[in-house]
């Protein structure tokens, strides 16, 4: 788990859902507000949701936020989130939107880790969605999840079953 010393609370909710925010976090990116509001979303059903920074991977920031990821094929890598004990990765596009774009953003984001949330403001269906993200893996990117980030929610559309 993520020590959270350097961590600093950003918002706390009455079911215990907290939102805490590492002060190397660039507030001043394009998907600061997304990735903030995907977060409060989290953390309104209850669960602890930290935005984490982008560090270089030999500082010793990079050992204390990001040491579960060391050893795994996701070691030097910097997700946007960690919900609980797992990280997330938001793919956000420059407009305009095509649905390519969207391939884009899960490839990206699977490199990133194993559970992408992605944002489909301008709504692609959720059948053309489904079916690039089977195809994905049957060529064998490892998705855990796929989350869809619409209209100021965030929603899941993929959970990797025991034994895919």
């Amino acid at each position: 788990m993520v020590k959270t010393e350097k961590f600093k609370l950003h918002k706390k909710y009455k079911n215990g859902g907290q939102v805490f925010i590492h002060p190397l976090v660039d507030k001043k990116k394009s998907d600061y507000k997304a990735i903030l509001n995907i977060a409060n979303q989290f953390a309104k059903v209850g669960r602890t949701v930290k935005l984490t920074p982008v560090v270089h991977f030999k500082s010793e920031e990079y050992r204390q936020i990001y040491g579960a990821l060391t050893g795994t094929k996701y070691d030097w890598k910097c997700p946007d989130l960690q919900i609980d004990d797992l990280f997330y990765e938001y793919e956000g596009f420059m407009p305009p939107f095509k649905t390519t774009k969207l391939r884009r953003m899960l490839s990206h984001g699977a490199k990133q880790s194993a559970r992408v949330i992605v944002n489909n403001n301008k709504g692609a269906s959720d059948t053309y969605l489904r079916r690039y993200i089977h195809t994905r893996l049957l060529q064998t990117a490892d998705l855990d999840e796929v989350w869809v980030y619409e209209k100021g929610k965030v929603r899941r559309l993929f959970k990797k079953q025991q034994g895919d």
